[in-house]
C-alpha cells in the first residue's frame, strides 16, 4: 500500500499539492465571507484560455497564462467597483468570455499537445519540478502577505465600510488578494484541473466554519482539512485507481458532511 511513497511522481505529487492546498485554505474564509467564493471558478476558465494562448507561444504556457490571469482578476475588480456589477455577475462575464475564447482557438488551431481533458480534471500526477518551485513560492509569498495583512483582511472581510473609515487602504489589499488567488488558481489548474480547482477554495471555508470558534480557528481548521483531503484524497485514488481530483473533492464533501453532522448533534 505504501509504495506509492517511492515514486518520484507521487511525491511531486504531494508536494505540489500540499502547497497548492495550503494557499487555497489560507485565501479560503477572505473569499467565501466576501462572497467571492465563485472567484476561483471564474480565474479557473480563464487560466483555460490564458494556457491555450500560452501553448501557442511557449513550452511552459503557464508563464503566458498567469499574467492573463491576473489581467483578468484586475478586469473583474474594475467591473465590481466602476460597472456596479454584482461580484458574481463579473466573475461570470469575463470567465465565459475567456472560455469561449479557449474553445474558439482550439477549433481554429491544431497541433496542441496537451489533453482538453487534462486541463478539465487536472493531472496532478504528471507535475515536475517546474510546478513545484511555482506552487512553493507561491505559498512562501502568501504566507508573507498574511502574517503582514491579516488584521487588515479581517477587517475588510467583516466590514469593508468601516476598514475604510480607519484609513485601511482596501483597495490596495483587495488587489494584492485578487493577484494571489489569481497566480494561485493558475498552478491549481495545472494539478486538480479547472472544473474542481474552486472546490479548494470554497470547502475548507464552509467546512471550518461548522465548528471554529473564532475567524483565526476557521482559517487554522481550513488548511488542516485542505492537508486532508489532498492527501488522502491523492492516496485513496492511487488504490482505486480513479482521478486524483475527483477524489479530492469527494474527500471534501465527506469531511464537509461529517462536519455538518458534528455540528447538528451538538445543537441538539
Amino acid at each position: 500500500m505504501f509504495e506509492m511513497f517511492q515514486y518520484q511522481f507521487f511525491q511531486f505529487a504531494l508536494i505540489t499539492g500540499l502547497a497548492i492546498g495550503i494557499t487555497t485554505a489560507l485565501l479560503s474564509n477572505f473569499l467565501v465571507l466576501k462572497n467571492q467564493a465563485l472567484i476561483g471558478d471564474g480565474l479557473a476558465h480563464v487560466s483555460f484560455a490564458g494556457i491555450i494562448i500560452g501553448m501557442i507561444f511557449v513550452d511552459e504556457p503557464i508563464y503566458i497564462a498567469i499574467p492573463i490571469v491576473i489581467l483578468a482578476a484586475i478586469l473583474m475588480k474594475l467591473l465590481m467597483n466602476s460597472a456596479k456589477i454584482h461580484g458574481d455577475a463579473a466573475i461570470g462575464v469575463v470567465s465565459s468570455l475567456a472560455l469561449a475564447l479557449g474553445f474558439i482557438i482550439i477549433s481554429i488551431g491544431n497541433g496542441y499537445n496537451r489533453s482538453i481533458e487534462g486541463l478539465l480534471v487536472g493531472s496532478i500526477l504528471t507535475v515536475d519540478i517546474v510546478d513545484i518551485v511555482f506552487s512553493l513560492l507561491v505559498l512562501g509569498i502568501t504566507i508573507f502577505f498574511m502574517a503582514r495583512s491579516y488584521q487588515r483582511l479581517f477587517s475588510m472581510t467583516y466590514d469593508y465600510e468601516y476598514a475604510k473609515f480607519t484609513k485601511i487602504h482596501v483597495k490596495k489589499y483587495d488587489w494584492l488578494l485578487s493577484i494571489i488567488t489569481a497566480v494561485t488558481i493558475v498552478l491549481g489548474v495545472s494539478s486538480v484541473g479547472i472544473l474542481l480547482i474552486s472546490s479548494l477554495i470554497i470547502f475548507p471555508a464552509i467546512s471550518a466554519i461548522q465548528i471554529a470558534k473564532s475567524f483565526k480557528h476557521a482559517v487554522f481548521l481550513a488548511v488542516i482539512i485542505n492537508i486532508i483531503a489532498i492527501f488522502f484524497g491523492l492516496v485513496g485514488s492511487h488504490i482505486v485507481n480513479i482521478p486524483p481530483g475527483a477524489s479530492i473533492v469527494m474527500i471534501h464533501g465527506i469531511i464537509f458532511s461529517v462536519l455538518i453532522l458534528v455540528k447538528t448533534l451538538r445543537r441538539n
